[in-house]
């Protein structure tokens, strides 16, 4: 999914989100893979629960407390925040002599890294024995895999159905699904049993523990033997350097305490790598290892006094407060939907701009005023200066989110995300705010990340739109390839359901049954349930995404080429003439 024309701002790579609720694990973003552009205007869209709020808090690092990311990378490319530079003093150059120290003393360990492994080998196999062994896993799997998939088939039919007037075949399917629950119960015990049993027979199988005794014997005492040698060559010494060099880089940016800590726990990481004897030359080796911890940084050059480096930003290991401070606002700000929530209604309006202008940008008092006032004028307050020590219930709802727009642009961040930020407004001044933000856009050059419903609006402000549907994207294209060729059936049904397209003395469309619930394991394509093209395979194998074009994709079985020729729904053929006729006075 590349644009060799444009900068990648943000890239997402296989990018998976669980929340933890009520004891169970909800999984709200699945796989994930996405590049976002410089300057670039990017609409994400789908029901409720689709995912596209979640997807874009996880890029913001404001995932609620029980969120977290499974799976997957998000690098932001931004040469500034990655540069590092780490001045030197006394302290700093012992605590690096320390850790270089301590890393000639863990090499030793690297000699007997195959014999290490050999150990942990037989262990793995003492320890299959006494579980199962991977015939009999195999064969549990398969009946396992058997009973959820019947099982959320049967799920995924009864969300279709209506409870009070298929009120019998509902309550059929609801008895299937307890049947299939009782089965996959049965089938845990059995598993636990078996379990058991295979310990059992381990723990009296004397000739097998006298043999795993002796071979465990001979190789301790050939691990002792070989990691007793402390001789480091200069390859040692020169790659220890190095990393004691990018360990405080990587940590240089904290207070001495947290600092220190961090310097234990990349330590800790390192003296295992080098146990299992991982090549810490190689960087997609070392990466990992930080990432554990804090961004790797890597080193490019240095002095007597200083440390220089760039690291690679990857947002879904950032642990700290303080990293997501140097990005939250900086980089990547937001807009929500309601603007009286998101103001402070106690505070007035200029210091609320102001305060964000200190926190993340280096001014004065009256520097941070000057410039509040400029943004204020740019999102279209009049007379700026008489309106700055208002309060918010002084102004009106589209003044109140041009204020809101005001604070996100204040520290000109390179990605602002709308969350439907014309939700709350008339139509009136929801025009007026999506041309305010597309003329910011211009002016000041950031890339522009819409959440909405509302189609028209994305046919209005968009370059690119992403489809999502069951916590994945099912389609990407420019808006034009989504409105006038999409591909997947969720889309047309999505443009199916606008209202302009509806005719005088017909029925609005609306999209049969319910999205998945995210609880569940989704077997096949997520949508197949409410797709009437499903095909058979739908509901077994889940869709790869197709490339249709260099920027057009679609997640669905129809695109394959042994699938049958089916067509686009009528009432959304030759889109052109009506989405013109609708929204020509809308953007002008």
């Amino acid at each position: 999914m590349e644009n060799t024309e444009k900068k990648v701002l943000l890239s997402l790579k296989n990018v998976e989100v669980k929340f933890n609720v009520r004891g169970r694990v909800l999984t709200a973003i699945r796989n994930v893979s996405l590049d976002v552009y410089e300057n670039e205007s990017l609409a994400i869209v789908g029901e409720s629960g689709s995912g596209k709020s979640v997807l874009t808090k996880t890029f913001a690092g404001m995932l609620d407390s029980n969120g977290f990311i499974s799976n997957g990378t998000i690098q932001l490319n931004d040469e500034e925040l990655a540069d590092t530079v780490v001045n030197l003093n006394k302290l700093d150059k012992t605590l690096i002599s320390n850790i270089r120290k301590s890393f000639d003393k863990y090499s030793r360990f690297e000699y007997g890294a195959d014999t290490y492994n050999k150990i942990q080998k037989l262990k793995a196999e003492e320890e299959a024995r006494a579980t199962l062994s991977d015939e009999e896993r195999k064969d549990y799997d398969a009946k396992m895999n058997d009973l959820e998939f019947k099982r959320t088939e049967a799920f995924n039919l009864r969300q279709t159905l209506d409870s009070k007037h298929d009120h019998e075949k509902y309550k059929e399917v609801g008895e299937k699904i307890d049947e299939y629950d009782t089965q996959i119960k049965a089938l845990e015990n059995e598993i636990k049993s078996k379990i058991k049993e295979n310990a059992d027979a381990l723990k009296h199988d004397e000739a097998y523990k006298a043999e795993f005794q002796a071979r465990y014997n001979e190789l301790k005492a050939q691990y002792e033997k070989e990691t007793s040698n402390t001789t480091l060559s200069e390859d040692q010494k020169k790659r220890n350097e190095l990393l004691a060099d990018e360990v405080y880089l990587s940590v240089g940016r904290y207070p001495l305490r947290q600092r220190l800590v961090l310097i234990y726990k990349l330590k800790r990481e390192i003296k295992k790598a080098m146990i299992i004897g991982l090549d810490l030359n190689r960087s997609h080796v070392k990466n990992p290892l930080f990432d554990n911890v804090a961004f790797r940084v890597k080193l490019l050059d240095k002095t007597e006094d200083r440390l220089h480096g760039t690291c690679i930003l990857n947002l879904a290991k950032v642990k700290y407060t303080n990293d997501w401070q140097q990005i939250r606002g900086r980089r990547i700000a937001t807009v929500f939907q309601d603007p009286m929530t998101s103001l402070n209604p106690v505070i007035t309006i200029g210091k609320q701009i102001m305060t964000v202008i200190l926190k993340h940008q280096k001014c004065s008092q009256s520097e941070a005023k000057e410039r509040a006032l400029d943004i204020m004028s740019k999102v279209g307050i009049p007379e700026p200066e008489k309106r700055f020590n208002d309060y918010p219930f002084e102004y009106s709802g589209g003044m109140r989110q041009r204020i809101v727009i005001a604070i996100a642009l204040s520290c000109q961040p390179k990605i602002l995300i709308c969350d439907e930020p014309t939700t709350a407004l008339d139509v009136t001044i929801q025009a007026q705010i999506i041309r305010l933000i597309k003329d910011l856009q211009k002016q000041l050059g950031f890339t522009t990340v819409y959440i909405t419903h509302d189609l028209g609006v994305v046919a209005n402000v968009a370059e690119r739109v992403a489809v999502l549907y069951g916590g994945q994207i099912v389609e990407l294209g420019t808006v034009e390839e989504i409105f006038y060729e999409p591909r997947h059936p969720y889309t047309w049904a999505l443009i199916s359901s606008l209202p302009q397209l509806c005719e005088k003395g017909t029925d609005l469309f609306s999209i049969p049954g319910t999205p998945p619930s995210l609880y569940n394991k989704i077997v096949g394509d997520a949508f197949a349930p409410r797709n009437k093209y499903a095909m058979a395979i739908d509901l077994v194998k889940e869709p790869p995404m197709f490339k249709i074009s260099d920027t057009h994709y679609a997640k669905t079985w129809l695109l394959d080429p042994r699938a049958p020729k089916v067509e686009p729904p009528e009432n959304i053929r030759n889109l052109h003439e009506k989405i013109l006729k609708t929204y020509v006075d809308f953007g002008s």
